[in-house]
C-alpha cells in the first residue's frame, strides 16, 4: 500500500569507459521502481547532480502503472482538496513522516457569481465563463498559499494534489464546458478524470506534480459522493449502508461491496452557509442542538462558545422543537406569537440564544428546509423501492458534512427527515470528501478501489421521476401527510 508520493535516496555511480549507462537509465536502475518517468526539467538537473557526487533524494508520485519522478527536494508535501459549492477545505499532508500537517477553509469566491451552483452554472454560460472559472483557480491558490504559510514551506515542495467535489465543480477545476450537464440528456464532458499533470492547471504547485480528481457517478453526483462512499467504508461492508450528504442538492448512496445506487434531489439550499443568513460550518460557537421549554430557549454550541449562527444538524433541531412548541405548523409556517417578528417583509422566528446579535430565522429560510427535508426522505424512500428492500434492511446510515454533526437522530425523525431508526444506526462522517481525498494521499492503491466501486456504482436520475415527485409532496410536511411511511 504505497502512499501517493514517496522519497527515496539514492548513490549514482559516475560514467566509467566499463558504464556508459545514460543518466537517465543510471537514474532509473538505481531507483530499482520499474519504469519511471523522468520530465526534462529532472534530466536537465542531472549531470550537475552525477558530479556532486552526493546521495540524491528522488521524490516520486505513483499516478497509475508508472511512477514518475517529480523532484529532487528534502521535503514533500501533498493537499487534499474538497471543492465545495459554498466552502473549500484543504488538508496540507507530509509526504516524508506519512502525516497531516494543517486544514484551511475559505469561502468559495465563486459565490460573487451565484451562491447556489445553479447560478453559477448560468453565469459561465452567459458570457462570465472566464470570471466564474478564474474566481475558483483564484481561491484555490489562496487556500494553498494560507497552507504554505502556516508550513513554511514553498509552493514548489507540493508534489500532489487529491481533489474531490461535485460533478460541476470538478468541470469548472479542469476548465471543461458545463454547458451539457444542466440540460437533457443532462451529461457531462468526463466521468473519470483520474490523473492529470500539474502543468494542464494554473496552480501554485511544483510544476511536475500530480494531480489526481476523483470520479463522478452522475451528472449531479460527483466525486465528493465518491470520496466519501471511500471514506464511510461502505463499499467493503457485507450488510447494506446508506450515506446521506446535503448541500444544494441531497444525494444519497444505498448498498454494500455487492451492489450500489446512488441517486440525487434538487434539496434546496436550506443547510448549505452563505445562503441561510444564519446557516455556518460546524466550529465553535455554531448552534448544533436547540431546546424550549417553559424557561425558554436553550442553544446548545461547539466548544460553548458564543451563538454565531447555526449548522445544519441545529436547523433540523430548531424545526423540531418550533413544531413541538406550536410555532410552525405542519406545513412549517410560522403561526404569530410572541417571538415572531417581521424581516424584510417577512415573518421570522428571533431565537435568543443570549448572544450579541440576535439570531434571526426567515419564513422563506424555513421553507427551504422544509423541501430539504423532504427531499433527503424521499431519496431514500425511492431508492429503496428501486433495489427491493426496505428501512428495515439498512444496518448504518452515515451522514457527511456539518449535517451529522451533532445532529440527534431522534429530532431528524421526529420531523420526518429520517425513517424511525434506532439512533445508534447514524454515523456522523465530518467532511467526508476532504477525507477521501486524504486517503489517497496515504495509500495509492485505493485509487484502482475507487475505480472498481465506481464501476459497479449504478446512478438513479431523480431530477424528472414521477416516483420522487410524487412522494416528495407528501414529505413537505412534518412529519409526513402519512406518518407510516417513516416506519422501520
Amino acid at each position: 500500500m504505497p502512499p501517493l508520493i514517496i522519497q527515496k535516496a539514492v548513490k549514482l555511480p559516475r560514467p566509467s569507459p566499463d558504464d556508459r549507462r545514460p543518466h537517465d537509465q543510471r537514474l532509473r536502475d538505481a531507483l530499482e521502481l520499474g519504469p519511471v518517468v523522468i520530465p526534462l526539467s529532472i534530466l536537465k538537473r542531472l549531470p550537475a547532480l552525477l558530479r556532486e557526487e552526493a546521495p540524491i533524494s528522488c521524490i516520486i508520485g505513483h499516478p497509475g502503472t508508472a511512477c514518475r519522478l517529480i523532484d529532487i527536494s528534502a521535503r514533500s508535501y501533498s493537499v487534499a482538496l474538497d471543492l465545495g459549492t459554498t466552502n473549500l477545505a484543504a488538508l496540507l499532508f507530509d509526504n516524508i513522516a506519512q502525516q497531516d500537517v494543517v486544514t484551511s477553509t475559505l469561502e468559495n469566491p465563486q459565490i460573487a457569481y451565484g451562491s447556489d451552483i445553479l447560478t453559477r452554472m448560468q453565469s459561465a454560460m452567459t458570457g462570465r465563463r472566464d470570471e466564474v472559472y478564474g474566481a475558483l483557480l483564484n481561491g484555490i491558490n489562496s487556500l494553498l498559499a494560507s497552507l504554505c504559510g502556516f508550513a513554511g514551506i514553498e509552493p514548489g515542495e507540493i508534489h500532489a494534489l487529491s481533489v474531490a467535489g461535485n460533478t460541476v465543480m470538478t468541470h469548472f477545476f479542469l476548465g471543461l464546458d458545463i454547458g451539457s450537464i444542466p440540460i437533457d440528456p443532462y451529461v457531462p464532458v468526463v466521468g473519470a478524470p483520474g490523473f492529470r499533470a500539474a502543468a494542464e492547471f494554473k496552480l501554485d504547485i511544483n510544476a511536475e506534480a500530480i494531480v489526481y480528481v476523483f470520479p463522478n457517478a452522475g451528472s449531479y453526483v460527483g466525486g465528493d459522493i465518491t470520496a466519501g462512499i471511500l471514506s464511510s467504508g461502505m463499499y467493503r461492508s457485507g450488510t447494506i449502508s446508506a450515506l446521506l450528504d446535503v448541500g444544494t442538492n441531497a444525494e444519497v448512496v444505498i448498498g454494500n461491496r455487492d451492489w450500489m445506487i446512488v441517486g440525487a434531489g434538487a434539496a434546496g439550499p436550506a443547510l448549505e452557509e452563505g445562503i441561510c443568513r444564519i446557516g455556518k460550518r460546524a466550529h465553535t460557537g455554531i448552534v448544533y442542538d436547540v431546546e424550549m421549554n417553559n424557561r425558554g430557549i436553550v442553544c446548545r454550541t461547539f466548544d460553548q462558545g458564543p451563538p454565531e449562527g447555526i449548522c445544519g444538524s441545529g436547523m433540523v433541531s430548531l424545526i423540531y422543537e418550533l413544531f413541538k412548541a406550536g410555532i410552525i405548523d405542519k406545513s412549517g409556517t410560522l403561526i404569530d406569537g410572541e417571538r415572531i417578528t417581521t424581516r424584510e417583509g417577512e415573518k421570522a422566528f428571533d431565537l435568543d440564544c443570549g448572544g450579541k446579535n440576535a439570531l434571526v430565522v426567515t419564513q422563506s429560510e424555513i421553507r427551504n428546509f422544509m423541501r430539504s427535508k423532504a427531499a433527503m426522505f424521499t431519496l431514500l424512500l425511492v431508492l429503496t423501492r428501486s433495489v427491493g428492500i426496505s428501512f428495515r434492511d439498512i444496518t448504518t446510515l452515515y451522514i457527511a458534512g456539518a449535517l451529522g454533526m451533532g445532529i440527534d437522530p431522534r429530532k431528524a425523525i421526529g420531523i420526518g427527515m429520517l425513517p424511525a431508526w434506532p439512533a445508534e444506526l447514524v454515523k456522523p462522517l465530518g467532511n467526508s470528501s476532504l477525507a477521501g481525498a486524504r486517503m489517497v494521499l496515504a495509500d495509492s492503491s485505493l485509487v484502482d478501489t475507487v475505480n472498481a466501486f465506481t464501476g459497479v456504482l449504478t446512478y438513479k436520475h431523480m431530477h424528472d421521476d414521477p416516483e420522487f415527485m410524487k412522494e416528495y409532496r407528501g414529505a413537505v410536511f412534518i412529519p409526513h401527510t402519512n406518518p407510516e411511511m417513516l416506519a422501520v
